[in-house]
């Protein structure tokens, strides 16, 4: 009778072929711990044709906004974060609704000195779709504070959701000079309508989309006297 032959496992040692580990290197995370924080992105249509809101909040906390102070700076620094971030228009303080006196903007949260940032975020919907945006800014939000130079930790940030439904006017959401002065920015690109103030208050429509009442817009504008007009924004400060 024959012997059944009896089954061999070759061993081998695994080698790192792909790579090159030097023994006693830090390693660079540590295993089950994370230090990245959760924040949100949720985008509200406006009145005002192809301006949105950005609010930036704590995932933890969603009545309290996220830390933009370095966003906006890396933003106001130069035009490199300009063009990669491509739809984040400006960072500019939130209204606070409770007095809603025009002038007095929302804290971070209860008891903070700290003013309430909000994303104006401007989005040719014949292009992309405001949801793509979204997702586009929480990525670069999120690729931006991975820099060491900028924030401490780490935040992952994410596209919530968007609000397309009952949009309201611009200084619903924003302090009134700073609805004059996205008006101004906005007049003053290339192939804009309105070649002054003046065609901008024969407009009914655009004043009321900016600030709720044609009324209102006019009286408030009006009251900017013609040299503040002019130097409500200044394009050539970063030259």
């Amino acid at each position: 009778m024959r012997k059944a032959a009896k089954n061999k496992t070759k061993t081998t040692t695994p080698t790192l072929k792909k790579w090159k580990w030097t023994p006693g290197n830090q390693p660079v995370f540590s295993w089950g711990v994370t230090k990245v924080r959760e924040m949100n992105l949720d985008i509200v249509k406006t009145l005002v044709d192809g301006v949105y809101i950005g609010f930036c909040t704590k995932g933890w906390a969603p009545n309290e906004s996220a830390y933009l102070f370095p966003m906006e700076k890396g933003l106001n620094d130069g035009e490199d974060l300009a063009k990669e971030w491509k739809y984040v228009y400006s960072f500019l303080p939130r209204r606070d609704k409770a007095g809603d006196d025009g002038i007095t903007s929302m804290k971070t949260k209860h008891g903070s000195k700290w003013d309430w940032k909000v994303v104006l975020i401007l989005v040719d919907e014949a292009d992309t779709s405001v949801e793509k945006a979204g997702v586009h800014i929480a990525t670069s939000f999120s690729k931006f504070t991975r820099n060491k130079d900028v924030m401490q930790n780490p935040e992952k940030y994410r596209f919530n959701h968007y609000f397309s439904s009952n949009p309201q006017a611009l200084n619903h959401y924003l302090l009134d000079l700073d609805v004059a002065k996205v008006l101004k920015s906005l007049i003053c690109f290339e192939g804009s309508e309105y070649a002054s103030k003046e065609d901008v208050l024969q407009d009914e429509e655009i004043l009321e989309s900016f600030f709720g009442s044609a009324e209102f817009g006019r009286e408030y504008l009006e009251g900017i006297e013609e040299e503040d007009w002019d130097f409500l924004v200044d394009f050539d400060s970063k030259a």
